[in-house]
């Protein structure tokens, strides 16, 4: 699909359509390409699913702005606070919540 040729700023994964920019301009003239592209493909886009210039996204597991990526996933938190296991027993249970 033509889509590819502007990786550098889009990001397609799925049924998510990412669109970014650093300046508000520039976003709009990315915009203005993607569904341009889309209209002449006739794939169109659900008004209720559109965001467009959001100071923060949640998409699948990450919060993502203009500074950052984070990921959101609560079992780090509980990783980071189990003690290295010393029995068979405690290692499975260490596994079971790494994965």
């Amino acid at each position: 699909m033509l889509i590819f040729k502007y990786k550098l700023f889009v990001y397609i994964y799925i049924n998510n359509i990412i669109i970014f920019s650093n300046i508000i301009k520039k976003h709009l003239e990315h915009l203005y390409i993607v569904l341009n592209i889309f209209n002449k493909a006739k794939v169109y886009i659900s008004i209720a699913k559109l965001f467009v210039a959001f100071l923060l996204v949640q998409l699948l597991k990450y919060n993502v702005n203009s500074n950052k990526i984070l990921c959101i996933n609560n079992n780090i938190k509980s990783f980071c606070k189990l003690k290295m296991p010393c029995t068979l027993k405690a290692l499975k249970t260490y596994i079971k919540i790494a994965s």
